[in-house]
């Protein structure tokens, strides 16, 4: 080595662990497969894909379609999933047609057979696409425990309904019919899912204390005499006391069943409250008892005909009845508004 490293060569200073060692190059690969990757993955999907037109028929479906919805492909392309996918009444309203959803209790139908699953999709312009699952322990457990209960909730409103329907046929009749304008008269009004099953079982039970009158009273024909008047106007006292232990039912209930004879203008019983002091529950069905009772043949008189008896609770309005509830019944419970313009054309 010449120059003026000649006498400290470099050769010899290194430790071998200390070399620099170039990197090797990767080897070539073979060029990768997407799309047969992409079949593979689809393929092996534990959940049932599909993909909807703009008219919501099948055209396309992957997955595990198979075994999660127990249907074959030829079976469902070219038709409407809703044949054969069925959402629960009045959850999803749009339907698969809304921008996105998830259902975890849908039913796939298929030969008088359902399967619950949980579907999940999402809508554009042109498509729907979504999939399908089989529902977890956890989710099964869960759906298992909402259906106990709605059964149980199901089966403690048929009791009440029967033991409300239960005092003789004719008053049975006339409880099913003013539970059914007490409803529709809330719902208008708009009351909550919670507040109708209170009102409903309040309607339902209402005149239970009546279980106390002595038969000749309660069928009576004519009109009462004063001494038979003061035993009839504990009945609604009577309800609420026989209703007390029943820790279950809705204050809401309770207040209708001791209320529903007070009056607007506090001339009513048991207590005299005037005016919104009255609980709404028994101002709803108050108007809905009245009304019925009026349109149907009783033992001391004959029906009156719907315009008659809604005529009766447009008078009365501020001194028996809450007027706004009976321009809501009679206006959109019984489609009879032109009353209230005949009567403002007098």
């Amino acid at each position: 080595m010449s120059g003026p490293f000649r006498r400290f060569p470099f050769t010899g200073i290194w430790d071998e662990s200390e070399r620099i060692k170039m990197p090797e190059l990767p080897k070539p690969v073979e060029p990768i497969d997407t799309d047969a990757d992409d079949a593979e993955l689809l393929k092996f999907q534990p959940s049932a894909l599909f993909l909807l037109d703009q008219a919501g028929l099948v055209v396309r479906v992957g997955g595990n379609w198979q075994a999660v919805t127990g249907l074959t492909p030829e079976h469902v392309l070219g038709r409407p999933l809703h044949q054969f996918l069925k959402l629960p009444v009045g959850s999803h309203p749009q339907g698969l047609y809304a921008e996105s959803g998830v259902c975890e209790e849908a039913k796939m139908l298929h030969q008088g057979l359902s399967k619950r699953v949980r579907v999940i999709w999402q809508r554009s312009e042109r498509r729907t696409a979504g999939n399908l699952e089989i529902p977890g322990t956890a989710a099964r457990v869960a759906y298992d425990r909402s259906e106990r209960l709605r059964r149980s909730e199901d089966a403690l409103e048929q009791t009440i309904t029967c033991l409300g329907t239960t005092l003789d046929a004719v008053e049975g009749k006339h409880v099913v019919r003013m539970v059914s304008y007490a409803t529709r008269l809330g719902t208008v009004y708009g009351l909550d899912d919670k507040e109708l099953r209170a009102l409903r079982w309040g309607a339902a039970l209402h005149d239970v204390g009546k279980v106390r009158l002595p038969p000749e009273i309660l069928a009576k024909r004519g009109p009462l005499d004063a001494a038979e008047f003061e035993v009839v106007v504990q009945h609604p006292a009577w309800g609420a006391k026989i209703l007390e232990r029943l820790e279950f039912l809705p204050l809401a209930a309770r207040q209708a069943v001791l209320h529903h004879h007070e009056r607007w203008d506090g001339q009513g019983y048991p207590a005299g409250l005037r005016e919104e002091a009255i609980p709404l529950p028994a101002r709803i069905v108050m108007i809905a008892d009245v009304f019925d009772a009026l349109t149907s043949d009783r033992s001391y008189k004959e029906a009156w005909t719907p315009e008659d008896a809604a005529q009766f609770l447009i008078r009365e309005s501020e001194r028996a009845f809450d007027g706004k509830l009976v321009r809501i019944f009679i206006e959109q419970v019984l489609d009879l508004g032109y009353l209230y313009n005949e009567d403002e054309a007098e």
